[in-house]
């Protein structure tokens, strides 16, 4: 018996140690000892999760420009993981997206700090389960995150290694979400496309300016809203944030600090995402929008803190109000598909402002040791308090009128992948057909001379509308805006907008002279034309009787004739946009299915 007792004991022993060495196998948070997670130890953090817990599971969502897959990490107190069960039981989906610049990792640790806490119910925290399910990025831009070093962002103060800003094709991530030249961003859209979700959050870290707080704040501007949407934001979940984090954590939170002028802050102005940006990008499909801003200076355990701070709070306040997130989701998306007009830009509307405290330091100017420059600093040994304007209010400066439809030509194939990717509905032409569409002309336009992003932006564009008969071929795709991606369509294919592909430069093409005539045997052509066309006869004996320079000058005379004849219809072409407006809805059953 003693024998036997010995035996089980000894297999018992085994048994725990097995245990013990693979649970050792999943990474540890360790931001107290200011270090980030890294890519792979993230992904096997949740992975652990994924194994350990019913409620979470891990999936790959498509490829980064890193080669790796990107993950998505979902929390679902029932099991449930498709989205499209999830809404049918009537809960909020909160997306929280970290690492878009992996020089900035406290999103990363606190996303799993705060899965964890919620998997294991720290506090009681599975009741915010009940009528929401979490979904998680662990980590965005991969290849960032894969090169790590300590002298990364340099004047941050921590954590050990950092992430570089630029993902493998060197593209900023946070200015790739409507062109996305990047897989990162395509895979990005297919995840965001997949969720649709109520509440979205992207974690940063900012630097600049020096205050007391860790935490700053940007989110939707709320003018991009639906009206109710927009006064709820501004009246109830906005003030309510801020509350928690002061009331409940102690770590009072303040809007993001922008401000004109270097020195001591007299007032912030309100950040006006453009669609490229996180915050941007999900207004387009009326999702609430956030993006933590923690500050640089401050220790990364503290920033790591914070963030988990917010978002606890974010998804706890999702929870107790998901029945009115979505009826006002509802309503905007509603509005969407309906919508007659769009606002394309905006402008700040500097008669207007809220009062916020502001704890901050006080600017002086010191000379430096090294160079000896004259510089300014914050000095923290003076904080003082303050109350300050906060400019967040705008109005719209370029309103469209949205069409019934829009047409874009086969050719465009990299515009057409990019509106499929972002869940656009489009149809086919079955053979060739002629409508009339308005049609653009780009009259100018100035481009950059320097490249952002790979692209020579295009900006200040002026154009004229004409109303004309097109020939559009087979294959080409007609899209109805009756869709809920009319946001997204509008903002893309209109070429004013500033985040659009016409900006991008995925069109240049069509700028430049398509055809031209050959003097070897024009003039017989011209001869024939003008002996049968005495109304052009006259036009051309008046333009030349009118004009020294053309009177005296045989290739003026040319080029009058060539421009203002049917020989210069490919000509005229020309700084002819491709995309057309349908503006009658009966055009979208001429041969489209």
């Amino acid at each position: 018996m003693k024998k036997y007792l010995l035996t089980f004991l000894f297999a018992v022993i085994i048994t725990l140690s097995i245990t013990a060495q693979e649970k050792s196998k999943a990474p540890v948070l360790r931001y107290d000892e200011n270090h980030s997670l890294t890519w792979e130890e993230a992904i096997s953090f949740y992975a652990d999760l994924d194994k350990r817990y019913p409620e979470a599971r891990l999936i790959e969502m498509g490829m980064t420009d890193a080669g790796r897959p990107l993950h998505l990490f979902i929390i679902s107190g029932d099991g449930e993981f498709e989205p499209e069960t999830i809404r049918t039981k009537g809960k909020a989906i909160v997306l929280i997206n970290n690492g878009i610049h992996p020089g900035e990792p406290e999103g990363i640790d606190a996303s799993a700090l705060f899965a964890a806490d919620l998997l294991e119910n720290k506090d009681g925290m599975k009741k915010y389960l009940r009528n929401t399910v979490v979904a998680i990025i662990p980590v965005y831009n991969i290849g960032g995150a894969l090169t790590r070093s300590q002298y990364w962002r340099i004047n941050q103060n921590g954590p050990d290694e950092k992430g570089a800003r630029r993902n493998t094709r060197f593209l900023d991530l946070n200015r790739d979400f409507v062109k996305q030249d990047s897989r990162d961003a395509r895979a990005f859209a297919a995840i965001y496309s997949y969720l649709d979700p109520d509440v979205f959050l992207d974690t940063h870290t900012t630097n600049g300016s020096d205050h007391q707080f860790t935490v700053t704040l940007i989110a939707t501007q709320p003018e991009k809203m639906h009206p109710e949407m927009q006064e709820f934001f501004r009246g109830s979940m906005l003030p309510e944030l801020y509350n928690r984090m002061k009331s409940a954590h102690k770590n009072e939170m303040v809007p993001y600090v922008q401000y004109t002028d270097r020195g001591e802050i007299k007032a912030i102005i309100g950040f006006e995402e453009h669609a490229y940006y996180s915050t941007g990008y999900s207004a387009l499909f009326n999702s609430f929008g956030f993006m933590t801003e923690t500050l640089v200076y401050k220790p990364y355990p503290e920033r790591v803190e914070g963030t988990m701070q917010f978002i606890t709070e974010l998804v706890r306040y999702t929870s107790m109000n998901h029945k009115e997130i979505l009826r006002l989701r509802a309503e905007a998306n509603r509005q969407t598909v309906n919508a007659h007009e769009y606002v394309l830009d905006w402008e700040q509307d500097t008669t207007r402002w809220d009062l916020v405290e502001y704890h901050g330091y006080r600017y002086e100017e010191t000379t430096t040791p090294i160079t000896g420059r004259k510089s300014g600093f914050y000095n923290r040994d003076r904080p003082y308090t303050d109350t300050i304007r906060y400019y967040n209010y705008f109005n719209p400066s370029l309103t469209v009128t949205v069409p019934a439809a829009y047409i874009v030509p086969f050719a465009w194939e990299e515009v057409i992948e990019r509106l499929q990717a972002n869940g656009v509905v489009m149809h086919q032409l079955q053979s060739d057909t002629t409508m009339t569409v308005e049609a653009y002309y780009i009259d100018s336009f100035e481009p950059a001379k320097r490249a952002t992003q790979g692209h020579y932006f295009n900006s200040r564009v002026q154009m004229r509308a004409v109303t004309r008969e097109v020939d559009y071929l087979k294959g080409d795709y007609v899209i109805p805006m009756n869709q809920r991606a009319n946001k997204y369509i509008v903002t893309m294919l209109e070429p004013q907008s500033e985040s659009g592909f016409f900006a991008w430069n995925f069109f240049d093409s069509f700028l430049e002279g398509q055809d031209w005539y050959s003097v070897w045997g024009f003039e017989s052509h011209l001869k024939e034309l003008l002996d049968h066309d005495p109304v052009l006869r006259a036009a051309f004996d008046e333009a030349r009787s009118e004009d020294e320079r053309m009177a005296s000058d045989p290739v003026v005379q040319l080029q009058w004739l060539y421009q203002n004849t049917p020989l210069s219809e490919m000509e005229n072409r020309t700084r002819l946009y491709p995309v057309g407006r349908i503006m009658r809805e009966g055009h979208l059953l001429n041969g489209s299915k």
